[in-house]
C-alpha cells in the first residue's frame, strides 16, 4: 500500500512539473524568421497559413514572363509551388487562404477576378451567383470556401460546399446590397461585411454558417465596420471606424475584438490607424498599424488586448521591416510580409520555445525516468 501511495504521489508531482511549461507557453514567445522564397522575380507576400504550418500568397515571376507577373503559391517549408493562373487570366493569381491538406483558394486574373481551389497542381474555377466575377477567401480542414461573388446586379458573400454555391446574404435581408465573406473557422462560423439595417456596412459573422448578424461597430455603434477573422470559440477581430478624425478630416479606424456580443477596441501602440487580421485559439492577435492612412504599416502583435510590435519579438530580425501580420495559426506561426533590405518579401514568424519551459519538461522527463528505474527495482 506504501509503494501505491508513494508511486501515486510521485505521478502527481510529475503531472506538476509537466504541466508547468503550458503556463509558461501562454505568454508571448521569442520567434525565428523564414523569408518566403520569390517565383524567379524579386518580391513575395503571405497572406494565409494552414494549422500544420502551410502557406499561401503570392510572389514575382521571373523577368521575361507576362504582366503583372505576381502568381499565387504554395510553400511547403521548404520551397514553393508555382500555382499558376485559370485559362483566360492575365498573368495574375493570389492564394488568400489554405488548408491543412494543401488545398488552396483565391482569385485569378486582377481585371475581372475568378475565384479558384487548387489542389494537387491543379486549379479549378468556382462558380459564381451568376454574375462573371469572385473571389475565394477563406478555407477550412473541412473544405469549405467562403469568399464574394457577384449576381449580375450585386457582389455577395458566398459559401461554397464541394459542387455547391449558396449566397450567404445580409444583415439588412435584402438580397441586393453588398456583403462580403472574409473567413471561415473549423467550426463554420464565417465572418465578414454586409449591409445593416441602419443602411451602414458592418462587421458581420454568420455563426455556423448560419444568419447573418451584425456585429455593430466602435464609438455610437453605427458606423462602417468589417471583420476579417474568428477562432473557435467565436472571437471575431477586424477593424471599424471609431468616429473619431484626424486634424485632417480623415476617419479614424481601429483594431477591434469582438466577444459574446460586445466589441471593444485594441490597443494601438501609439498609432492612429490599426486593424487585426487574425486571431488563433489562445487569444493572440495579429494584424498592422499606421499613422497615416495609406503609408506603409508596422506589424503589431497582441496579447490580452494589449498591442506590440511584431519586431521586437522576432530574435534574427536584421534587414527586416515587418509591415504586416496578415495569419496566425494555433501553433503560434505567423505570416505576413514587409521588406527586407528595401526589397518586400513575405515573411513566416515559428515560435521559440522558451528556455525555462525546455527546462521544466525536461526536468519532467528525468523524473518519469527516475520513476520508471525504481519501479523495475521495486
Amino acid at each position: 500500500m506504501a509503494r501505491r501511495t508513494t508511486t501515486a504521489a510521485h505521478a502527481a508531482l510529475l503531472l506538476a512539473v509537466l504541466a508547468l511549461p503550458i503556463v509558461a507557453r501562454a505568454q508571448l514567445p521569442r520567434f525565428t524568421v523564414t523569408e518566403l522564397p520569390t517565383l524567379g522575380g524579386t518580391s513575395s507576400f503571405a497572406r494565409g497559413i494552414s494549422s500544420n504550418g502551410l502557406v499561401t500568397g503570392n510572389a514575382q515571376t521571373a523577368a521575361g514572363m507576362p504582366a503583372p507577373r505576381l502568381n499565387a503559391y504554395l510553400f511547403d517549408g521548404t520551397s514553393s509551388e508555382n500555382l499558376g493562373v485559370l485559362p483566360g487570366s492575365n498573368n495574375f493569381s493570389r492564394g488568400y487562404a489554405v488548408n491543412s491538406s494543401g488545398v488552396v483558394v483565391g482569385e485569378s486574373d486582377n481585371n475581372a477576378p475568378r475565384a479558384f481551389r487548387w489542389e494537387n497542381g491543379v486549379m479549378t474555377a468556382l462558380p459564381t451567383l451568376g454574375g462573371t466575377t469572385a473571389v475565394a477567401h477563406g478555407i477550412n480542414d473541412e473544405g469549405t470556401i467562403v469568399g464574394i461573388s457577384s449576381t449580375g446586379s450585386a457582389s455577395r458573400a458566398t459559401i461554397w460546399n464541394g459542387a455547391t454555391v449558396r449566397d450567404l446574404g445580409a444583415s439588412d435581408n435584402s438580397t441586393t446590397t453588398f456583403s462580403r465573406a472574409w473567413s471561415i473557422n473549423e467550426r463554420g462560423d464565417v465572418v465578414g461585411f454586409s449591409r445593416s439595417t441602419a443602411g451602414v456596412s458592418q462587421a458581420t459573422a454568420w455563426f455556423a454558417a448560419g444568419s447573418p448578424l451584425a456585429l455593430g461597430s466602435l464609438g455610437d455603434g453605427t458606423r462602417f465596420s468589417e471583420a476579417f477573422a474568428s477562432n473557435d470559440a467565436g472571437i471575431v477581430v477586424g477593424r471599424s471606424n471609431t468616429g473619431a478624425l484626424t486634424q485632417g478630416g480623415t476617419s479614424v479606424f481601429s483594431a477591434f475584438v469582438w466577444q459574446g456580443g460586445t466589441m471593444s477596441q485594441l490597443g494601438s501602440a501609439g498609432f492612429t490607424f490599426s486593424q487585426a487580421n487574425g486571431i488563433n485559439s489562445s487569444g493572440w492577435i495579429v494584424g498592422s498599424a499606421t499613422n497615416v492612412s495609406g503609408a506603409p504599416s508596422a506589424a503589431l502583435l497582441w496579447n490580452e488586448g494589449v498591442a506590440s510590435m511584431l519586431a521586437s519579438f522576432v530574435d534574427n530580425a536584421d534587414g527586416w521591416t515587418f509591415r504586416s501580420a496578415e495569419g496566425i495559426n494555433d501553433a503560434g506561426q505567423i505570416v505576413g510580409f514587409g521588406t527586407r533590405n528595401g526589397v518586400t518579401r513575405g515573411f513566416l514568424l515559428t515560435p521559440v520555445p522558451e528556455p525555462t519551459s525546455m527546462l521544466l519538461f525536461a526536468s519532467g522527463l528525468l523524473l518519469l525516468a527516475g520513476l520508471s528505474r525504481k519501479r523495475r527495482k521495486n
